[in-house]
């Protein structure tokens, strides 16, 4: 039987983390185009970190008719959450590995 060697599917909490700390500000929509995420999924997970304190709301600019957007940035302690949330999981899936590599070459 062949092993699936495939990390774990992401959490959406993990893709937001990982978008969230390789850029600045972003949008709802960015986030929903980098994460493949529904929006009132990323709505509702907005809802929770900014309850939590670990995002900033801000409003963009306006420069055109158009309703302005909201942008998202991580605050020192959501920075804290999830660099420490990735590197946990991180650590498992390599430990994880290991394990299922131990097993395959030990049949």
């Amino acid at each position: 039987m062949a092993k699936n060697w495939c990390a774990p599917m992401q959490t959406p909490i993990r893709a937001l983390g990982r978008e969230f700390l390789s850029n600045g500000w972003i949008s709802q929509t960015d986030l929903c185009l980098a994460t493949g995420l529904p929006s009132w999924k990323i709505s509702r997970l907005f809802k929770r970190l900014e309850l939590l304190g670990f995002i900033e709301v801000e409003k963009e600019p306006r420069f055109t008719r158009r309703r302005p957007r909201k942008l998202y940035k991580l605050t020192e302690n959501g920075i804290e959450y999830f660099k420490s949330l990735l590197r946990a999981s991180e650590s498992r899936a390599s430990s994880s590995l290991a394990v299922e590599r131990a097993r395959f070459e030990g049949e």
